[in-house]
Order: C-alpha cells, then structure tokens, then sequence
C-alpha cells in the first residue's frame, strides 16, 4: 500500500464513519447540549465540515466550498448556544459528503510534490494528517454522546471498513 493509498482509504473512512454517526438523527438528539458539557452533535458534525474545508479545500483554491452558520464559522470568538438553528441530518450529511469528495477527488490527482507544498500553513499531506486526527476525536466524542443519549441502534451500524 502506498502512503497515499493509505491517505485515500484513511479520508474514506473519515467520511463514512461521519455520515454513518449522523445518518437518521433528529430533533434533541442532534441539537441537545445533553450530556452536559458537550456541544451538540449538529454543531461537531458542521464544525469538522467547516473545519476540513478550511484547511483542505480553502488552502488550494482560495475559497471555502460552503458558507457556515455564525456558531459554526466563528467559532473560536462565539460558541454555540441554546436554540442555535442547524440544518437537519441529512443536510449536514450532504455538506460534509461533498467536503469529503472535493478533498478526495484532489488528492487523488495531486502529485507527490502537490501533497507535500505547502499551500496553507504546512505541507497539505501534513493538513490532511490533522484534519484527519481532528474528525476522529470528534467522532470519539460523537458516538460517546450518542450512547450517553441512548440512540443504541448506531452500535450495531459502526463496522470496521476497507476501501
């Protein structure tokens, strides 16, 4: 397996395990700061979306790919609050899949040399790395809340995957 093989499947999964963590919520179960101390499940599944757009796609083409409600866009000055609104599941599912596809459809033609430039801040494979890294911890607190919430029916759906 090559390293950007490796990259491909790894940013494959990223995108499944997302979808598959958010696929059929609604209502409190996407919204709710419940269990306390943690942001809603809307508001982490939009933030990696926003954050993955920033670093991958903005970082190369100068612009982000989607326009983000202010909790989200913004934020480092302005957390989510009660009642924030946010786009329900299967929207928030279309926008990171699109994120997702536009990032894998770039690394899959970039050169060795494009994936080491540093068109943002590092290397881009260095930005994938940790968006990468930033999804999963994420996705560590997502199925944590979910379970807290009771939503036992994504235990069964979680499946170990190969590209």
């Amino acid at each position: 397996m090559t390293f950007s093989t490796y990259v491909l499947h790894q940013l494959k999964e990223m995108k499944r395990e997302l979808l598959t963590a958010i696929e059929g919520l609604e209502g409190e179960d996407l919204t709710s700061f419940e269990p306390a101390g943690h942001w809603p499940v809307a508001w982490i599944a939009e933030h990696c979306t926003q954050v993955a757009d920033w670093f991958l796609i903005q970082s190369v083409t100068g612009a982000m790919q989607l326009e983000y409600e202010e909790q989200v866009g913004n934020w480092t000055e302005r957390e989510p609050r009660e009642g924030d609104s946010y786009p329900p599941a299967s929207e928030i599912a279309s926008r990171w899949a699109s994120v997702c596809d536009t990032i894998t459809s770039y690394v899959e033609q970039a050169t060795e040399a494009e994936l080491q430039a540093s068109p943002g801040r590092e290397p881009y494979i260095q930005s994938i790395l940790r968006i990468i890294n930033h999804t999963n911890s994420h996705l560590r607190s997502l199925w944590c809340i979910l379970g807290e919430r009771r939503v036992d029916s994504k235990w069964a759906e979680q499946q170990p995957f190969l590209a």
